[in-house]
């Protein structure tokens, strides 16, 4: 008779070993220090090995031997940026791993950032800015050549009018043609469809070079209703409820935000949605217009790119961390390969 403490020969595994091996994974892979504070820092951001040693003063070899235990446990994602890999959450589907990493998240967000640590993050971050604003600063005149070679607006602007068209559609969840702002619009050639939708329309961009050349545009189409301001949406939430529409002054947040082209090309794309968040009115909309993810890594040179494109995926995630939910969406390919995303993300009207 075989003891109550052997297993029946035969029998290795009981009935969803499975799942318990994946959270015993999890909790192994989690049961250190240095690795709870690398997800840590990976809420809102993506790094690479090189960055994420600096951050917390570890040698590459250590640092390489964490990612692995946490990739491995599937508690981060890579991501190819050329030649570099960037980590970042995994973003978890329905599973049985589903809850267990909503709750570790969770956890580690309800912590306290060190404050050494987030020194390091604000200098990474400032570094990838000062490369971004240094390319347009130096590009501003071939700008619109180069970006014309991925993405020219005339091959989404048909598609992008009739999203904005439809949310504009009287009815109740009808989008106010009021006050609109364009993040980064370059020389401005999308300016005039929006001036035609919005009684009031702002420009906002950090590079003063290429705002000039905005400017000249709107006057060149005798563009009335545009304002311009040089700064970043960190600096409009600044200037509070207070729109400067170019003489006017409107207490009113805007009903609708666009950016075309504008993610991939800043440090903290996740920080925008933020505050974008903060600058609709409820029920108001934010238009992206985006690269999909890819692999072509000689825009970064040619186009001062940061971001190699990105997931819908991830930037559904970003947009609901700020209480904006997706309420439409198309994809349009280009004949040069690349392929565009353009989603649109309503502020919740009881907010």
């Amino acid at each position: 008779m075989p003891s109550p403490l052997t297993a029946p020969a035969g029998e290795h595994s009981l009935p969803g070993d499975a799942a318990f091996d994946t959270l015993a994974s999890i909790l192994k892979a989690a049961a250190d220090g240095l690795r709870l504070r690398i997800l840590q820092v990976l809420r809102h951001d993506s790094f690479g090995v090189l960055e994420l040693c600096n951050l917390f003063c570890v040698k590459q070899s250590a640092m390489s031997h964490h990612l692995k235990v946490l990739s491995n446990a599937g508690l981060v994602s890579t991501r190819r940026q050329g030649n570099a890999i960037f980590y970042r959450r995994a973003l978890p589907a329905a599973s049985v791993r589903a809850t267990l990493l909503a709750e570790l998240f969770a956890s580690l967000d309800a912590l306290a950032m060190d404050a050494t640590v987030q020194v390091a993050i604000d200098r990474a971050q400032q570094h990838r800015s000062e490369c971004s604003m240094k390319f347009f600063a130096e590009h501003s005149e071939q700008f619109q050549a180069k970006q014309d070679l991925i993405a020219p607006i005339d091959e989404y602007r048909g598609t992008l009018n009739e999203l904005l068209d439809t949310l504009l559609q009287p009815g109740e969840d009808g989008l106010p043609g009021k006050q609109a702002v364009e993040l980064g619009p370059g020389e401005g050639h999308y300016l005039a469809d929006l001036a035609a939708r919005f009684e009031h329309v702002i420009a906002l961009d950090n590079a003063e070079a290429m705002l000039e050349r905005c400017r000249r545009t709107a006057t060149r189409k005798n563009l009335g209703n545009i304002g311009f301001i040089h700064g970043n949406t960190r600096d409009l939430v600044e200037l509070g409820e207070q729109l400067n529409t170019g003489g006017a002054v409107s207490a009113r947040k805007a009903n609708c935000i666009v950016a075309n082209m504008v993610m991939h090309h800043n440090a903290r794309p996740q920080q925008i949605f933020s505050e974008i968040a903060q600058l609709l009115a409820p029920g108001g909309v934010f238009v992206v217009s985006e690269l999909c993810q890819h692999e072509q890594d000689w825009v970064r040179g040619a186009a001062g790119d940061v971001w190699l494109g990105f997931e819908e995926l991830q930037l559904k995630q970003w947009a609901k961390a700020c209480g904006l939910e997706k309420v439409a969406g198309s994809y349009t390919a280009m004949r040069n390969g690349f392929l565009i995303q353009i989603l649109a993300f309503r502020k919740q009207s009881n907010d």
